[in-house]
């Protein structure tokens, strides 16, 4: 298979016909995913390119082996079309770094998890380099043994959600006050043991991508996605771009301070939204409701909740209320079209929601409300994230190209030769 060359531009400002080509080839690659199987009649259709225009793109894109040409449909008359689809054989290797574990997988380019594996380590976030670096080695042999147990794929690169934030251009983790990585070069030595291309960023960053790749928001220009672990992080989409900040720090909304008394925060600061409205805070809600309780983790939390006990229940309605409360402050400053949840909270979904819309509700200033969602498959959409951050550069070049709102944000027309 020859290998696929990446699609980014340098020049926005001129639309030349190589920026057209790309556009386009970034439009039909998103329609093809979306659609499959498609016709390339169907893809002229769709997206009022020439079909002239459709057939010399996707004859790239399967030389390239991107794209598959797959079944003849039939018509009452005439030339029978060929159906188009990604090809799946391509795969990403994804990890999800959390504090006192990972999660493994790989993902095909569709979004399926072909298989996925769990790795402990000690969640100490103050750990000495040694226990990092005994992790990261536990790490690398998971992913070298998935890798290896799928040696028939096409393995676009290595993504990975952290729960911190990364400065894209030299991939170091800036802040993670929650994991155990500072004390070690992540990025150089995943590159250097897994192989590259990789891809490390914020685990709501992730998300955005995942959503927009894989979910139900490939629409949407404005996201904001909450990622509700043993901290809070957020990934902020906004007019199709994902907003960033200095240095990469943009959406550490987990850290504002929600009450000036309140209890100590990973960070070290006082009365963080993530302190009232993390998995951890759900855990001590109900450690001070059941104070002789062993309860040790947030997934068995949500098992006595689901169970109907009284007490866990109301720690996830204390855990929730302060989550709404935060999201109707972001969603007053930042008008987003959808606010994405994504984390193991997502399992009482239908006891969340209601009471984050209705806070909603209450503190809204305009006559749009967002639509609020829970993330697909819970903590996978975080290893879906890290693949689509993989897949997202491989196939179209850069690593914020959205390529269904191009047109709109940019006022370059299509190429119509």
């Amino acid at each position: 298979m020859q290998a696929s060359k990446p699609t980014g531009r340098t020049q926005r400002s001129i639309a030349s016909s190589e920026t057209a080509r790309e556009i386009n080839r970034g439009i039909l690659l998103h329609s093809i995913h979306l659609r499959q199987p498609v016709s390339r009649a169907d893809l002229a259709r769709i997206t009022g390119l020439q079909p002239s225009t459709v057939s010399a793109i996707t004859g790239q894109l399967i030389d390239e082996g991107w794209v598959l040409a797959g079944e003849q449909g039939r018509l009452p008359r005439g030339r029978r079309p060929t159906y188009l689809m990604l090809n799946d054989r391509h795969a990403t290797l994804a990890i999800d770094l959390r504090p006192g574990y990972a999660n493994l997988a790989v993902v095909d380019i569709n979004g399926k998890l072909l298989a996925r594996e769990q790795v402990s380590y000690a969640p100490d976030g103050r750990s000495t380099e040694q226990r990092a670096k005994t992790a990261l080695d536990k790490m690398i042999r998971a992913g070298r043994a998935l890798r290896a147990a799928h040696g028939e794929r096409f393995f676009a690169g290595l993504g990975v959600s952290v729960a911190g934030r990364v400065e894209q251009k030299t991939h170091r983790l800036l802040f993670s006050p929650n994991a155990p990585w500072g004390q070690i070069d992540l990025y150089a030595a995943l590159e250097r043991e897994l192989g590259g291309p990789v891809e490390m960023d914020n685990a709501a960053n992730a998300c955005l991508f995942a959503e927009r790749w894989f979910g139900n928001f490939n629409e949407a220009a404005n996201l904001l996605v909450v990622s509700v672990s043993e901290g809070i992080g957020t990934g902020l989409l906004i007019d199709g771009r994902v907003a960033r900040g200095h240095d990469g720090m943009a959406g550490e909304f987990g850290h504002m301070m929600i009450e000036a008394d309140g209890p100590v925060c990973g960070c070290g600061k006082l009365g963080c939204w993530e302190s009232f409205a993390s998995n951890r805070a759900a855990l001590r809600y109900y450690s001070e409701l059941a104070p002789k309780s062993a309860l040790l983790s947030f997934s068995q939390l949500l098992e006595l909740a689901g169970a109907g006990d009284g007490k866990a229940l109301c720690a996830i309605d204390k855990m929730t209320e302060y989550l709404a409360r935060g999201l109707a402050m972001l969603t007053v400053g930042l008008a987003p079209e959808a606010i994405i949840v994504v984390g193991d909270c997502t399992a009482l979904w239908p006891r969340i929601q209601p009471k984050i819309e209705r806070e909603l509700a209450a503190r809204s200033i305009a006559a749009h409300r967002p639509r609020v969602a829970a993330a697909m498959d819970g903590d996978a959409a975080r290893l879906r994230g890290a693949a689509a951050l993989v897949l997202h550069k491989a196939l179209f070049g850069e690593a914020d190209f959205a390529p269904d709102s191009v047109r709109k944000s940019e006022g370059i027309a299509t190429a119509r030769a």
